[in-house]
């Protein structure tokens, strides 16, 4: 299938590594010509390295995305260099620390949700502005099935993703009208940092976990929690963002949608 992304320039958040490196990179495989922000510039550069050694285009930016005015900076660079601002993919997350809420650190709580809802809050809103002139856009919001049902110590990170998911819906009625759609990607179970730290915590804290690897308990939970019994990828996830930015997904808007091999059915 052509999905109609050729030349169309993408910004996604958290490229250096992980899910946000394959979003870049499926996309660029789509032609789109990509830019890859990231805190660490280092692991955006090397990104967009892989991305051209393929015969892509894209552009390597280091940008803090919960910083108002480094955001501002990006999404000026963007338009200095390309002139417009097609798709913008809200990657940046992660939560800082494994605890019951009783037990949370106001501190921790407050870097959850601003690397999580406040830095779609700051990037959607600067690009939407660029977007809003040409009529045309799409945007998406990397969230989790952890916004859609609560769970034990990860109390910020999903407070932080169920605020992602009602974002997601409020700029998807305020923007529809410029033609530009937003929705949200749910990732399930994706071998990630914050998942090795939750793993570490059931580790240390439940003795009959002492013994297991944190892959082991990862894997336990995945066949515990999902029909199809495995763990998604990167490439699961970025298959369903290449859909949603292209012209195939014209009308699909204020939707959270879930690549979470079953966990979570509605």
């Amino acid at each position: 299938m052509d999905l109609k992304i050729d030349g169309k320039i993408a910004i996604v958040t958290g490229a250096g590594n992980g899910i946000g490196r394959g979003i870049a990179k499926r996309l660029a495989e789509e032609r789109a010509t990509v830019i890859a922000a990231d805190l660490n510039g280092t692991d955006a550069e090397r990104v967009i390295a892989e991305i051209t050694a393929t015969g892509g285009k894209g552009l390597a930016l280091q940008t803090d995305a919960t910083d108002e005015q480094a955001v501002s900076n990006m999404v000026r660079h963007v338009m200095e260099a390309f002139g417009q601002i097609d798709i913008l993919v809200n990657n940046v997350g992660g939560g800082s620390s494994s605890a019951l809420i009783i037990n949370l650190p106001a501190e921790d709580w407050d870097k959850t949700i601003g690397v999580n809802l406040r830095s779609t809050f700051l990037c959607s809103r600067a690009v939407a502005r660029e977007m809003m002139p040409r009529k045309r856009g799409r945007i998406i919001n990397i969230a989790s099935i952890s916004g859609k049902i609560g769970e034990s110590l990860i109390g910020a990170y999903c407070a932080a993703k169920f605020g992602v998911i009602g974002l997601t819906q409020v700029m998807a009625k305020e923007l529809g009208r410029y033609a530009i759609t937003v929705n949200a990607v749910c990732p399930g179970y994706v071998w990630t940092p914050g998942w090795q730290q939750l793993a570490q915590w059931l580790k240390d804290n439940f003795s009959t976990m002492a013994d297991k690897s944190l892959e082991q308990i990862f894997e336990e939970r995945v066949k515990a929690a999902s029909p199809l019994g495995r763990p998604q990828t990167a490439g699961d996830v970025a298959s369903l963002v290449a859909y949603l930015v292209s012209e195939e997904a014209q009308s699909i808007t204020g939707q959270a949608i879930n690549v979470d091999g079953g966990a979570v059915m509605h």
